[in-house]
């Protein structure tokens, strides 16, 4: 196993916030794209050597197609669009098996990090955190709504394990339907509410570590690095972090209050406190607008 850590996207289409996502991403860090056609050739190896794309059609299918016969979308939201929600994950684990690799990230197309990759994670782990896995997981949210079950892969630490849990648990639930009762309560309440949304691949991976099938780290909560707390971020709209849903100081339309000191960048807390960012996702409409005109970090902070 390679014991670097790349960067992940996996992405269909040519979007300018991808193509910004990208280049940022590929600064500081290896980037493999798994998309198709439409973005194949937006990164020649000449001008951005550090990404690598691989069409998702020249991708083993077996789990794949196995999958996509047995899904059925419990959910209001487009049935494609929540199947490649699942089908990352299980191209993502051909991707680790293929090329060898220990630990890798797993960014959304709206997600970027802030540093080097290997070196934020050898501080996190030099400092007795030993994080194999870790992700986004809404237990404040879970306290208020037993059936919210959020968790979220948009920056994600991931391993080959975590894969061939997740997708297990798909054909458990999905195809022999053995674990389907996991998620019936959750299918009836949207269904009996008339509540829209409903299962996706995030309620799979709120059950992962729910359950306990992999030990997940949340990334909503705070680590320390080179002595200052740094955090992972769920989403730029929106105050939810390590104490809740009440945890960031918001500006004007409702984004984190950003500041920048010494070439880093740092949520205010509530309480005043500085959080270190270690990620930013630029979920929502307003978000990528940001990230689509985004062409240095140095810019960041003039949209905050």
């Amino acid at each position: 196993m390679d014991n670097t850590i790349p960067i992940c996207i996996f992405h269909v289409g040519n979007q300018q916030y991808f193509k910004n996502c990208v280049r940022l991403n590929s600064k500081n860090n290896k980037v493999y794209i798994i998309g198709d056609e439409s973005n194949e050739n937006l990164f020649n190896q000449q001008e951005y050597p550090n990404v690598t794309h691989i069409h998702m059609n020249t991708i083993n299918q077996v789990e794949v197609d196995r999958f996509k016969k047995c899904f059925v979308n419990y959910s209001t939201n487009n049935h494609l669009h929540e199947m490649n929600c699942f089908l990352r994950i299980f191209y993502l684990k051909q991707l680790i098996l293929t090329r060898g690799i220990d630990q890798i990230i797993h960014l959304d197309s709206d997600c970027i990090i802030m540093d080097d990759v290997n070196t934020i994670f050898q501080s996190l782990n030099s400092s007795l955190n030993n994080i194999k896995v870790g992700y986004s997981v809404q237990t404040f949210a879970q306290q208020h709504n037993p059936y919210h079950m959020v968790g979220s892969v948009h920056g994600s630490l991931l391993n080959l394990d975590f894969c061939n849990k997740m997708i297990e648990l798909c054909f458990d639930i999905y195809e022999n339907k053995s674990k389907f009762h996991l998620i019936e309560s959750k299918v009836n309440w949207h269904r009996n509410n008339n509540h829209p949304g409903g299962i996706c691949d995030m309620t799979i991976y709120y059950l992962i570590s729910s359950t306990n099938l992999v030990e997940v780290s949340d990334f909503n909560k705070t680590y320390t690095i080179d002595n200052e707390l740094c955090t992972f971020d769920h989403q730029i709209y929106g105050n939810y972090g390590y104490l809740g849903s009440n945890t960031y100081k918001t500006i004007g339309d409702g984004k984190k209050k950003l500041i920048k000191q010494n070439n880093k960048y740092y949520f205010e807390t509530v309480n005043g406190d500085l959080i270190r960012v270690l990620t930013i996702h630029f979920q929502g409409e307003y978000a990528k607008y940001i990230l689509e005109n985004l062409y240095d970090m140095n810019s960041l902070i003039l949209y905050f």
